[in-house]
């Protein structure tokens, strides 16, 4: 399938896309062999990171594996496949050419079960919505997600990525209330095992982190060199 035709309209539609059976069964097992071996080290290394957080960032915990390629490798050919290369040049065909800036791998957390706050990532370090809604209007970034086992923790306001926030959403998103259940019109994205994801990281989104059952879905956030 040409993931990349049939992504383009859907995403700047909803401002997100599934991609089935993104890739095949022995690619999936290979990424996933590295990926769960870089989870592993962090559990045995850290008492909390990977314990408390539901993530862990592959290139932070690849300054600990750079001598082991057969770790680092599948996750680097992923990141930088041509199935991706592809959606990644649609998207950012008006923007110029787009940057890795992290890839984390999504895990069940062993510690405690809690709903996500509501958020467009151009809100992290901007306190000013001034500022943010500059940075929302100017620049752009994408996540591109691969699940290695069902995943349905992701939540989206479709069409959130082409506008800015409605009154309501703009009092859950910076009130008190950002774990709400009542976000409007907002969808749960479920992803089975070997599917992708290509979903706007200015959308309005959120996940939900429970210890049960297993997650393992790994993350890579591209943007512009100077968007986050």
């Amino acid at each position: 399938m040409n993931h990349e035709i049939f992504a383009m309209r859907p995403f700047l539609e909803q401002g997100f896309v599934t991609l089935p059976d993104f890739f095949d069964t022995k690619e999936l097992s290979d990424l996933r062999r590295s990926c769960d071996s870089a989870l592993s080290r962090s559990r045995q290394a850290h008492q909390e990171t990977a314990h408390s957080t539901p993530r862990i960032s592959l290139l932070a915990e690849g300054k600990c594996l750079e001598h082991d390629a057969s770790v680092l490798s599948p996750i680097l050919r992923f990141a930088s496949s041509p199935r991706v290369c592809a959606l990644l040049k649609a998207v950012f065909s008006r923007y110029g050419a787009p940057e890795l800036k992290d890839v984390h791998y999504y895990h069940e957390q062993t510690k405690r079960d809690w709903d996500g706050d509501w958020h467009r990532d151009c809100q992290f370090g901007r306190a000013d919505p001034g500022l943010e809604r500059q940075v929302f209007e100017t620049t752009l970034a994408v996540h591109v997600r691969i699940a290695f086992e069902d995943d349905d923790r992701l939540e989206i306001v479709p069409g959130s990525h082409a506008r800015w926030d409605s009154p309501e959403e703009s009092r859950i998103r910076r009130g008190s209330e950002r774990a709400s259940s009542h976000m409007p019109n907002a969808l749960r994205i479920p992803l089975r095992a070997g599917d992708g994801c290509l979903f706007h990281a200015w959308s309005i989104h959120r996940a939900t982190y429970r210890r049960a059952p297993i997650r393992r879905t790994l993350d890579a956030l591209y943007g512009l060199p100077s968007a986050p």
